[in-house]
């Protein structure tokens, strides 16, 4: 509340002729002057109060003249006694002619006393004598500011300024009415020019300072006082210096001219903190100040991204029953967010949204806080529920007074993004294709709409796609953070290692610190380790041939392993491996082993990877040298093609491995892909085997996914499969020519899934026949479960137990196998 206005020079000079005029003898009998009586009086001006309050005090209430109450009156408001001033005046001089001055001074007192009603009453039977009295007009409108009657406050003050634009006190009213109607920037400029015109004194340098403050001007508040030391009570000071860090604080969360000066704001607002809490926390009365000021150093330390010391000192805030505003909460998600803390973050980011005081204006962005809060708990149902119900509560266009139309609204473009995005994370990524087209067809400068674009074309294998979608954004925003994370992992997808190299380091050079960034960084990372491949395999044949107990194609009890080690990338694009194995397995004309080590390399860039290799062999026969080339070349995201070359080849079976035959040949194939949940792919493999024969297989596999959801996929599957031999007598399986159709469902489950950790479990089944030549159609039956772990990016191992019925030369096997593979990278 703004002090009471200091007197005019007038209103001076009518105080001092007032109190010697109405003075009073103390004897009531004699109506003359005392100069006694006088010396008392003129030394309560000096601020020698107590001598003239105790003459005062000492007479009765009978006997007193309204003279001398009024004098009592005004003495007790210079002394400070407010109680006194009401308890004298309702009881003694409530109906008495008393002084304007004595009326001005009990109605001053009713407004320190906050009784608002009681102070304007009285100003207005004042003002019923002295109506040209600016002080009692100044202070009649102070009160009606303090009582809630700012209109009328300002309307009255706006009048009295006009009236002398050059008088402080006027400009100071009407800045302090402008104050309370919550004016505080028109109240500065009031204040402004009060201290224009009366720099000089201090009440007017104190008032124009808190009206600073008031305005969120901390900073100029501090140095104005500076310049006038003292001028500030040690409770305002300090104040002041925390809503100067607390707006370092707001300031740091704005975007900066370079991502060097990101932490520079906010390293300023820490190192205020620090001050304060070093000078006062040891002071008991500065106790609210100082949890304030730890509450508000909570952003700071969040946009310096030390969120591990959020949440620290969030828990000690808790932990003392501080109960954190709304602002802060924000914070705290967002620091548990960022240390993948989800399940923390859940619930603030929904008393957030909840609170009483939510800022309507942050609602897009909490809900979308509180959408990958849940996406990274794995709740994608609940998280995609929050972002369509975003979308539909916000409008299209924001109405503006004056514009039929209104303005298109931002928030609800970004809604309607997430609600979209929310596909790409929830299974539905045809829906979610659909509905960022729709959006970039209304928005096609969006750059996060375009972002979300690009992430989406990636998630449904359209790396190509994507790219040129990126390019696209690279014209408007080429240095975005966003942009080049996303070009680095299209880059990636396309085997640029080079692009996917200089766009990491530059966007870790210019914000380590940013989560997105250092995901980058980690793959990366893993792209540049060693590789470890481990395929295993071992089952159990009934039936078939002349023998109830062996398979007549992989026999029975057969086994086998191989690995393969990858080195890292060299000059980027090569790798060379190495790799050994061991196979074996019991025949009817005995066991038999093959036991073979490879070395090879690998070349992998854009749109191409090729791999050559050279072999050893043996398998009861000696030691033979085999070789294989591959390649396998892009055409664009729809197709691709490739082929390979091998002598001794390693698909040779091994029943004629055992028996001394080995082959040689090819194979070729095509495959077109739509996207992640459609495919079809032909081969060709002609082979020749030592012993003359001439094989031809030909595979036609296709894949429909027909059910998705976050944590289920249903994919159909068809499997056609047809080979042709040149020979009729041998010991290996080799039909004439035979064909087998196998359409399967496969149904992939997640049983577990948090950040780069996943496990997942398989079924399948499949039923169709098997023709083969000189022999009757047979039925072919299938069903698996395997189960799949993938590992903190390095580690991804699986397994899976099959049982297969199906004839060979007319007799059914069963044949019950377990695979296990394992991908390691280190």
């Amino acid at each position: 509340m703004l002090r009471n206005l200091p007197l005019s020079a007038s209103g001076r000079l009518r105080l001092l002729i007032g109190a010697a005029l109405c003075s009073q003898l103390l004897m009531p009998a004699v109506a003359m002057a005392d100069p006694a009586y006088d010396a008392l009086i003129i030394q309560a001006r000096n601020g020698n109060f107590t001598p003239a309050l105790s003459q005062l005090r000492q007479l009765s209430a009978e006997r007193q003249t309204p003279g001398q109450i009024s004098d009592h009156l005004v003495i007790a408001g210079w002394a400070g006694q407010d109680a006194e001033v009401l308890k004298v005046y309702e009881a003694q001089g409530k109906n008495r002619n008393l002084t304007t001055q004595a009326l001005a001074t009990v109605a001053r007192t009713y407004r320190n006393q906050k009784q608002w009603p009681q102070a304007l009453a009285v100003y207005q039977q004042a003002l019923l004598r002295e109506p040209n009295n600016i002080d009692l007009q100044l202070g009649q409108a102070l009160t009606q500011a303090d009582g809630g009657q700012t209109a009328e406050a300002v309307r009255r003050t706006r009048a009295l300024v006009a009236a002398n634009p050059n008088d402080p006190n006027r400009r100071m009213a009407l800045g302090y009415a402008l104050n309370r109607a919550g004016l505080n920037y028109d109240a500065l400029f009031e204040f402004d020019q009060a201290f224009i015109r009366a720099g000089d004194k201090p009440e007017v340098v104190r008032e124009y300072i808190v009206a600073l403050q008031k305005a969120r001007l901390p900073e100029p508040a501090l140095r104005l006082s500076a310049k006038h030391p003292g001028v500030l009570d040690a409770v305002t000071q300090r104040r002041l210096e925390g809503d100067l860090a607390a707006e370092r604080v707001r300031m740091a969360e704005y975007a900066t001219r370079t991502e060097k000066e990101r932490y520079v704001v906010a390293d300023r607002a820490l190192n205020d903190y620090d001050k304060l809490l070093t000078r006062w926390t040891p002071d008991a009365s500065a106790h609210d100040d100082v949890v304030r000021w730890r509450i508000d150093r909570l952003g700071a330390l969040k946009a310096r991204a030390r969120t591990a010391e959020v949440i620290r000192e969030y828990q000690a805030l808790k932990g003392e029953g501080v109960q954190l505003p709304t602002y802060a909460l924000r914070w705290v998600a967002a620091s548990y967010l960022d240390q993948r803390q989800p399940e923390q973050a859940e619930p603030l980011y929904r008393q957030v949204l909840a609170a009483p005081d939510a800022d309507a204006s942050y609602r897009v962005d909490d809900s979308t806080a509180l959408f990958y809060a849940l996406l990274e708990s794995d709740k994608v149902d609940e998280a995609r529920t929050v972002a369509n119900d975003l979308a539909t509560s916000q409008k299209p266009r924001v109405e503006l007074k004056g514009l039929a139309i209104g303005n298109p609204n931002d928030n609800w473009m970004d809604a309607q993004q997430l609600s979209a995005q929310a596909g790409t994370y929830g299974g539905d990524l045809q829906g979610s294709e659909t509905g960022l087209e729709a959006l970039v067809a209304r928005a096609p400068g969006n750059v996060g709409l375009r972002l979300a674009q690009a992430d989406m074309y990636r998630a449904r294998d359209l790396p190509r796609r994507a790219e040129g979608t990126l390019k696209e954004i690279e014209a408007q925003a080429p240095r975005d953070i966003g942009l080049e994370v996303s070009q680095a992992y299209t880059a990636m997808d396309l085997q640029e290692w080079r692009q996917m190299d200089a766009l990491t380091d530059d966007v870790l050079a210019r914000n380590p610190d940013n989560r997105q960034v250092q995901r980058l960084s980690r793959l990366r990372d893993v792209h540049d380790m060693a590789e470890l491949r481990v395929e295993a395999y071992t089952g159990k044949s009934f039936g078939g041939g002349n023998n109830g107990d062996a398979g007549a194609v992989s026999g029975s009890r057969d086994w086998g392993i191989e690995s393969v080690l990858y080195s890292p990338p060299i000059n980027e694009d090569w790798r060379v491996f190495a790799g050994a194995g061991y196979a074996t397995a019991d025949f009817t004309e005995g066991t038999g082993q093959h036991r073979w080590q490879r070395v090879g390399v690998e070349q992998r860039t854009r749109d191409m990877t090729l791999e050559a290799e050279v072999s050893n062999h043996s398998y009861g026969y000696g030691s033979k040298q085999g070789a294989a080339v591959s390649i396998t070349r892009d055409i664009n995201d729809n197709w691709q093609y490739g082929g390979s070359l091998g002598y001794l080849l390693t698909t040779t079976p091994l029943r004629a491995l055992n028996d001394d035959v080995t082959a040689n040949g090819g194979s070729g194939f095509i495959r077109w892909r739509q996207n992640e949940s459609r495919e079809w792919k032909l081969s060709l493999s002609p082979s020749h085997f030592s012993d003359g024969n001439n094989r031809l297989e030909a595979l036609l596999t296709g894949r429909q996914g027909i059910y998705s959801s976050p944590n289920v996929q249903v994919d159909l599957g068809l499997d056609v499969g047809a080979s042709r031999n040149t020979k009729d007598d041998t010991l290996y399986f080799n039909p004439k020519s035979d064909l087998s159709v196998l359409p399967t469902v496969t149904v992939n489950h997640v049983l577990y899934h948090r950040y780069e950790t996943q496990w997942s479990q398989q079924f399948q089944v499949g039923a169709g026949t098997y023709s083969q030549r000189d022999y009757s159609t047979g039925g072919v039956g299938l069903i698996g479960y395997g189960q799949r772990v993938r590992w903190n990016d390095v580690l991804e191992a699986g397994a899976n137990l099959s049982l297969i019925s199906r004839p060979y030369d007319g007799d059914r096997e069963r044949d019950l196998r377990l695979l296990i593979d394992l991908t390691y990278r280190f």
